[in-house]
Parts: structure tokens; C-alpha cells; sequence
């Protein structure tokens, strides 16, 4: 309904295209692969890429009452960029990139409901996600293409020379990576402590970022039942 509702023309049958291949995949993709990291599990790739958009689109608003420069991209492309910057982790087009662990050792011990897929070709979600739109003749602006490479901040080392340069020549001439960043972060920690309340676990010095110490394992790891949708669009 979103894309539908977003764009329109090539884009848009190109996109229709692309997620009438993805859709089956799509639905059971996680968001991560360990429990106490985010929206580890079937569908939390959906839930965490509709907040993430919500996010964005709230503080492009934003960023225009308070007179960030926006003039270099549109809420269209807001949206674009935000409901694709995971697209990688749904696997190459044939293949699922996040595999269910079959340890349960490793779930209840260390939370990893998920492994990677070791037979796939290593990218990191930013490249994989490039290679898919790609794949599919979805084309990319150079705002967008950035923005999507630069949604982890510098939580992936190699955007450093991008976020980090001080020169005129090499200082990022948009506001979007920025906007992407914090959307990203805001999603993904809402959803770390929607997980950790539902499991009880406060952070503490000890147990750093609320992984699950030695005495509370995760037994009987369970999807939710329903994800709320209505809270993040409404009706």
C-alpha cells in the first residue's frame, strides 16, 4: 500500500516487480539474527523497515520547520530510502540470508535465533541491498545511492571517509544520510527495548546492551503474535 500510494511510473512497475519475487521471502525475514539486538524474528524485517520509515518521514518534517536543507530530495525519496536501506538482508533474490539456528544451546545461551548464510557471497547489507535494486532496474539517485550506503553511520567502517571528511571537497553536501541515520537508530532501539521489556531484562553493568546472563536463558523463544502495524501508519 505504501509503494502504491508512493510513486508511480517505472519506478513504481519496477518495484511491483521486484517485491512479487521478495514477497514470500520478505514475510519471514528477520530484522537481525540475535534476540537482544532487534526484531529478531519472522517479520521483523517488515515491522523494523515500516518504523524506520515512520521515523524518516516524521524528521524530513522536522528538518524542515527547524530549516535543515532539504533541497536536495523530497519526502518520495524519504520513503524510498528508508523502506529499502535493509533490503540486503532478505538474501540475494534466491537464497534467505538470516537461517534459522537449529541450536538451541546457541538461542537460549547467547539469544542467536539466526545464523547467516555461510554459502552466499559475503556483502555487507548496504551492498547486497545496492546489488538487488540493481538487479531489479530499479535505478538509484546519487542522494539515494548515499543515503542507503550510509544508513549505519559509522557502525560500518567503511563509510568513515564519507561522514568524517572536513574539507569542503569531501564534506557530505546532503542532509539525508544524517536524517537516515538517526530514523534507523530510533527504530532499532524502540525495538531492543520492546524485546527487553517483554522478557523482563533491565540493562545493567554486567549484562551490557540487556543480553540474557546464565540465569536467564532463553527458553521457549516465541514470535509475537500480531505485529501492530496501526501504531507506526494507522488505519
Amino acid at each position: 500500500k505504501l509503494i502504491n500510494q508512493t510513486f508511480t511510473g517505472e519506478r513504481l512497475d519496477a518495484l511491483n516487480k521486484m517485491y512479487d519475487v521478495l514477497e514470500d521471502k520478505i514475510i519471514l525475514t528477520p530484522a537481525s539474527s540475535i534476540a537482544h539486538f532487534h526484531n529478531a524474528f519472522a517479520g521483523g524485517y517488515i515491522d523494523h523497515v515500516l518504523r524506520v520509515t515512520y521515523n524518516a518521514v516524521r524528521m524530513f518534517d522536522l528538518y524542515s520547520e527547524v530549516g535543515m536543507d532539504i533541497s536536495d530530495y523530497d519526502k518520495e525519496t524519504v520513503i524510498f530510502v528508508a523502506i529499502h536501506h535493509d533490503l540486503g538482508k532478505i538474501g540475494d533474490g534466491e537464497n534467505n540470508w538470516y537461517i534459522p539456528n537449529d541450536s538451541q544451546w546457541h538461542i537460549e545461551n547467547q539469544g542467536k535465533i539466526y545464523n547467516t548464510n555461510a554459502d552466499m557471497h559475503w556483502m555487507s547489507t548496504n551492498d547486497r541491498t545496492i546489488y538487488l535494486l540493481q538487479h531489479f532496474g530499479i535505478k538509484l539517485t546519487e542522494v539515494e545511492y548515499l543515503s542507503i550506503k550510509l544508513t549505519d553511520g559509522l557502525y560500518d567502517a567503511s563509510n568513515e571517509g564519507y561522514l568524517c571528511g572536513t574539507s569542503v571537497g569531501k564534506s557530505l553536501k546532503t542532509n539525508l544520510p544524517l536524517l537516515m541515520q538517526s530514523a534507523d537508530m530510533m527504530a532499532a532501539r524502540y525495538e531492543k527495548e520492546r524485546w527487553l521489556e517483554s522478557k523482563k531484562i533491565k540493562p545493567t553493568a554486567k549484562n551490557v546492551g540487556g543480553r540474557p546472563t546464565k540465569k536467564q536463558k532463553l527458553k521457549n523463544v516465541k514470535m509475537p503474535d500480531k505485529l501492530d502495524f496501526k501504531s507506526i501508519f494507522g488505519e
